[in-house]
């Protein structure tokens, strides 16, 4: 199981590429504030791949819960302490209580998740895991990050690391 934030499942709905995630990690944890920003903000606007969201929660395997008291006020402090969103610090909350690793591309909410003991990793990571596991050849790889950098922006060291990374795994 792990937990998502609200862009990195965006981003791989509009790729058309959300069922990696099932692939590797079975289960996606997800609040009700991601829930939020992802399918009803998504339904709201006829968002492209809001339906790969929908279909993976009416399947089950990406599931939301509800907060505790103290995911609440942890989520709360970080908002009042941090620029985060609610999602983000939702997100942070509940990989934090729950010790699961978060998927998490903002910049910010990617340092204050490592500030506080989170174990993250990005969209690209997930490809990149993809390709690893054998969900994606290494051509299939390199044409998801083309598409992936025209959605959302990505240093070009990090596509080349992660390209480095998969051509070393001899995939």
């Amino acid at each position: 199981m792990i937990l998502a934030d609200a862009s990195p499942l965006i981003v791989l709905a509009k790729l058309r590429r959300l069922e990696l995630l099932y692939d590797l990690y079975g289960e996606v944890l997800i609040g009700p504030v991601v829930k939020a920003e992802t399918i009803d903000a998504g339904n709201a606007i006829r968002a492209r791949g809001v339906e790969q969201l929908e279909h993976a929660l009416e399947r089950g395997w990406l599931q939301m819960a509800c907060p505790t008291a103290g995911e609440r006020s942890f989520m709360e402090g970080l908002v009042r302490r941090s620029r985060l969103d609610r999602g983000e610090a939702e997100a942070i909350a509940f990989a934090s209580t729950r010790d699961l690793r978060l998927i998490v591309d903002d910049k910010e909410a990617r340092s204050v998740a490592v500030a506080t003991g989170v174990k993250i990793v990005g969209t690209a990571g997930v490809l990149l895991e993809a390709c690893l596991g054998a969900h994606l050849d290494r051509e299939e790889l390199e044409a998801v990050l083309q598409d992936l950098v025209q959605v959302l922006w990505i240093s070009p060291a990090v596509v080349a690391e992660i390209l480095r990374l998969a051509r070393e795994a001899r995939i």
